[in-house]
């Protein structure tokens, strides 16, 4: 947290919290000692934690009384007659609310995270009932808090109550996704989710037995349920359909996904964490815990952003690096292609419409994307050969095919004439030239396309298998956009550069910017599902820019500037999304809409010596969540203490593009607006780091 009251410095207070900024720490070290990184970590503790709680890379833990970090500095620390519950830090890392019973009466108070033992904010039972289970949105923006009465929201700063909606039954534990869409909650034996938006149930189901743990995969598509019988539950989250069910987990005390959503750890009993790969089921790691008595678990990143698996254990904390796990290979390669198959889908440059639609067929766009998969599978993929063995297998005489063998890949059939399978006396023998690989649905690969010479008799063999299935078990026919919405966003985007042109060429007549200032619109088209798990298309169209270093204090913000007026290349990018969204956008600019408004802003790495005034000319900001270098902190600026961060400037250059939007774009103002910033800092210094961004996505657009 940056502000400018008196709390504890972001260095030290990072020192203080658990876990992984002492990961990081060790990790370092160890770089400059030239050893390996430790890949286990133990902290041992004056009790058992009976649960925990993160914050980015950092590590807490809490028992009846208190609340600590790996290194035993107390956080919170409560009267005896005080049993805690749970504990929730505020994902912006602001403050922490604690779930207890005084002499047996619940309550639930809101601590600083940053100023040991004060606390924020109380609830009032008399008006909510009394508090069963706690939770933030991973926005920061709201608090939950769920009583015999039903689900109560609050306001993230003020706390106050912003709405609330009844539950079937009394919640003993709530959870939501990472996009904000479902609230899944349990009262221990029965779970509901809601499509938390519209406060409407999804889907609800009774197992009958008690529910241990419950999780959502990081890109929102799955959710994980595991029962005391020893059974694991994973629905789609579209329709909520069980997906799939793995059982004989023990006591399945607990689970939770890792970040790419390919592998789930399940607390099979109190000594052993099973890692179950949820792409072949057959393939599992194990953790022991020999200290016992584990309950809880969860995925961390360290300060490399390696995978760490920590969990409790008698009177410790600990963490494990997981170097076992392998990449979800598939959705790499799917990633990838998506982006290069967003640049081919673009006119070209001095492409007329007509020669786009000849261009970007359904079937070239198909064949297009296949060839872009093949590619990425194969240079993804390495040289699996250097570790193979090689062998040959059976001849099919009545399809003239020769099997190959390979201990790390499926066995591929090479067509050889009958006359010529005698000079296959052995793999030695066989090279093997420009071979393609594919990943199969397990996330192994294997070899779709080889040239194979056989040195004993000269001749090269042909393996083709390019026509094997794509990548459509991961994206699959719901993700493509029609060939007619692309035809016409990217009409649009040609009307967006002819109002782009116009300014550039109005501001550089008045020598608001020159030709060293390079103004960019780009839009695309993205695939989607909403919280009810209809399929939607969301319109997504960025404005940016780039000054040439030498021209940047005369055409973007000069040092400690932060002012839209006050750099040319701002003013000018905003100039074109005024006019794009009163003409071609206005299309989109509906009532009740949503429309989600990504800002970032940048400042570079000079150092802040005497402070910048700040002139409240936004207002002032007591921690605001921002994402700086992705990890959600929060943020506070006021006119009394000025602007001592780097950090503070950018974000305050962030809020002016905000505020020129809200009072020069007339049409926002009745759209379900979203704002979001996004805050960098850059180690270089200079002009060219100094520069702001905006992404709009129109939600449901189509």
């Amino acid at each position: 947290m940056l502000s400018g009251k008196k709390t504890l410095t972001k260095a030290i207070a990072l020192s203080l919290l658990l876990g992984a900024p002492m990961f990081a720490y060790a990790d370092d070290n160890a770089s400059e000692q030239k050893v390996a990184p430790r890949s286990e970590y133990k902290f041992p503790q004056v009790n058992t934690p009976k649960g925990l709680a993160k914050y980015s890379l950092a590590i807490y833990g809490f028992d009846d009384n208190s609340m600590f970090t790996c290194r035993k500095s107390p956080i919170v620390s409560l009267h005896k007659k005080n049993i805690i519950d749970d504990v929730v830090i505020n994902p912006a890392g602001i403050n922490f609310i604690v779930l207890s019973k005084k002499n047996l009466k619940p309550q639930a108070v809101i601590y600083d995270l940053n100023n040991t033992d004060t606390e924020i904010f109380q609830f009032k039972n008399k008006k909510i009932g009394d508090p069963t289970a706690i939770l933030y949105t991973p926005d920061a923006r709201s608090l939950i808090i769920a009583t015999e009465t039903g689900v109560h929201i609050f306001e993230g700063k003020k706390f106050q109550e912003i709405a609330s909606f009844p539950t079937p039954f009394t919640v003993k534990e709530m959870l939501m996704s990472n996009n904000g869409y479902y609230l899944a909650v349990t009262d221990g034996t029965k779970v509901a989710v809601y499509n938390f938006e519209e406060k409407k149930l999804r889907k609800d189901w009774d197992f009958g037995v008690s529910v241990n743990g419950m999780a959502f995969n990081d890109d929102n598509t799955e959710f994980a349920v595991v029962t005391d019988d020893g059974v694991l539950n994973i629905y789609d989250t579209r329709n909520f359909l069980i997906k799939k069910t793995i059982d004989e987990l023990g006591n399945a005390l607990s689970c939770a996904y890792n970040f790419d959503g390919k592998y789930i750890a399940v607390a099979t009993s109190p000594n052993i964490i099973t890692i179950i790969n949820l792409l072949d089921e057959t393939d599992r790691d194990f953790v022991e815990v020999p200290d016992g008595e584990m309950s809880k678990i969860l995925f961390i990143p360290d300060s490399r952003k390696n995978t760490l698996l920590s969990y409790n254990s008698s009177k410790a904390i600990n963490a494990k690096r997981m170097s076992k796990l392998e990449p979800y290979y598939a959705k790499l390669i799917s990633d990838e292609v998506n982006l290069r198959m967003e640049e081919w889908l673009k006119m070209m440059p001095g492409e007329t419409m007509e020669e786009y639609r000849a261009r970007v067929t359904d079937e070239s766009r198909a064949k297009q994307r296949k060839l872009f998969e093949e590619e990425i599978s194969t240079n993804l993929a390495g040289d699996p050969l250097s570790m193979a063995e090689v062998s040959l297998g059976k001849y099919d005489r009545s399809n003239s095919i020769l099997a190959v063998g390979f201990t790390n890949m499926p066995t591929i059939y090479i067509p050889v004439p009958e006359e010529k399978v005698t000079t296959f006396t052995s793999a030695d023998a066989l090279e093997f030239k420009d071979v393609k690989y594919g990943v199969m649905e397990d996330d192994n690969f294997e070899i779709i396309y080889a040239k194979i010479y056989n040195r004993n008799d000269g001749e090269t063999y042909i393996y083709d298998n390019l026509d094997r299935k794509p990548l459509s078990f991961i994206d699959g026919d719901d993700n493509v956009v029609s060939i007619e919405i692309i035809q016409q966003q990217q009409m649009e985007e040609m009307r967006l550069q002819e109002i782009k042109q116009k300014v550039i060429d109005e501001a550089k007549m008045q020598n608001v910017i020159s030709d060293h200032t390079n103004i960019t619109v780009d839009s695309r088209v993205v695939s989607d599902f909403d919280a009810n798990g209809e399929k939607i298309l969301n319109y997504v169209v960025k404005f940016s820019y780039e000054v040439e270093p030498d021209f940047s204090v005369q055409e973007d913000f000069a040092p400690g500037k932060y002012h839209v007026d006050e750099s040319g290349a701002a003013k000018s990018m905003l100039a074109i999304v005024k006019q794009a969204f009163e003409n071609d956008l206005a299309q989109y600019m509906k009532d009740g809409k949503k429309l989600n408004v990504k800002i970032s802003g940048t400042a570079d790495g000079s150092p802040i010596v005497r402070g910048i005034a700040y002139d409240g000319a936004y207002g002032d900001f007591e921690n605001e969540p921002v994402y700086q270098n992705g990890q959600l902190s929060g943020i506070s600026v006021n006119t009394k203490n000025g602007i001592k961060q780097n950090e503070q400037l950018a974000f305050i250059r962030a809020v002016g593009v905000k505020d020129y939007l809200e009072k020069n774009v007339e049409n926002l103002k009745n759209m379900k607006s979203d704002y979001n910033y996004y805050i960098t800092v850059s180690e270089g210094k200079g002009g060219e780091f100094r520069r702001i961004t905006t992404e709009f996505t129109f939600i449901d657009a189509f």
